[in-house]
């Protein structure tokens, strides 16, 4: 099955009241272990890649892994890639056949910001490639909204909306920081009003630290896709830990148990934000995406699944060498 659309993916979720966890990608077990989960769960999912993920320099050969995978599965499966500020790595990205690209200048100027990013979308949409754009952050504060701007770091709803318009960007990456330094409270009220104001999904970068409750207050407030790449890290790198303290030896007696240990924090973080059992409304909702007509697709053919896991392996072994 080709991948779906990630725009026609998202809106689904935010309009329904629950968030798809684009879930980082750095290794064939988590890879395996993400799509697992999907499946068992009958829930659409995000493969996402990026150069900052451990062993991950080169995603080229890792892009095509993805692809492959997501078009052998069973429920919908979107590709994004993230990069930095540079156009010419976010060009790239959409050449490698992804279905959104992460596109994060806000250390930029405003009009820097808004400049780099309408290039980007400009890119993306002769594909129909959806990209995530950001603006400032979310932060603490008592000053009045329409007085906040950049200069301190945080984001107005004002300053969201102006960006939103004039980029185009498909959805708006946001952080939610603490209301006291050093407290477990955080500034809901200003992501509300943020939704209310650019009325496209929303999309939490580092939720990493927030507990089930607030993450799921978040998709109360447009919160559509959440980035989950560090906690699943963490819990390859675990499982691996307790195999070598085990005495185990060689490779695959160390990597023993990943898939199933990421499988698990998959499964978990799909009941907690709402996208169980909603696979096949979603691939009703869709649009497909060809990916065939790009330099990763390649030539994808009639294989089955169990042909493609074979190709995916070696593409990933390929990739570390």
């Amino acid at each position: 099955m080709p991948l779906v659309n990630m725009t026609d993916m998202l809106h689904h979720a935010y309009h329904h009241g629950y968030a798809v966890g684009a879930f980082g990608v750095a290794g064939w077990d988590i890879l395996e272990g993400v799509v697992a989960a999907a499946e068992g769960m009958r829930a659409p999912i995000i493969l996402s890649v990026s150069k900052s993920y451990p062993g991950t320099d080169s995603i080229e050969s890792l892009a095509r892994a993805v692809i492959e995978m997501g078009q052998h599965a069973t429920i919908p499966v979107a590709f994004q890639i993230e990069v930095e500020d540079n156009p010419q790595a976010a060009a790239a990205a959409i050449s490698m056949g992804c279905d959104g690209v992460v596109f994060n200048a806000s250390s930029h100027p405003l009009p820097d910001n808004v400049a780099l990013t309408q290039k980007v979308v400009g890119l993306a949409a002769t594909r129909g490639v959806l990209v995530v754009g950001q603006v400032g952050q979310l932060e603490s504060g008592e000053a009045n909204e329409t007085a906040e701007s950049a200069v301190n770091g945080s984001t107005s709803p004002p300053e969201a909306k102006h960006y939103v318009e004039r980029t185009g960007v498909g959805c708006l990456a946001v952080s939610v920081n603490r209301i006291n330094s050093g407290g477990n409270k955080y500034d809901f009220t200003r992501l509300s009003k943020i939704n209310q104001a650019v009325g496209i999904p929303l999309g939490i970068h580092g939720s990493a630290g927030f507990t089930d409750d607030q993450l799921r207050r978040m998709i109360g407030f447009g919160a559509a896709k959440i980035n989950y790449s560090s906690v699943l890290l963490d819990v390859a790198a675990r499982r691996i830990r307790e195999n070598a303290l085990a005495g185990v030896e060689g490779y695959a007696a160390t990597m023993e148990g990943v898939r199933d240990a990421v499988r698990l924090e998959v499964e978990r973080c799909i009941r907690v934000w709402g996208g169980g059992g909603r696979a096949a409304e979603v691939l009703l909702q869709c649009r497909l995406r060809d990916t065939t007509s790009t330099n990763s697709a390649g030539d994808i053919g009639e294989a089955g699944a169990s042909g493609a896991a074979g190709r995916v392996k070696a593409i990933f072994a390929k990739s570390t060498q």
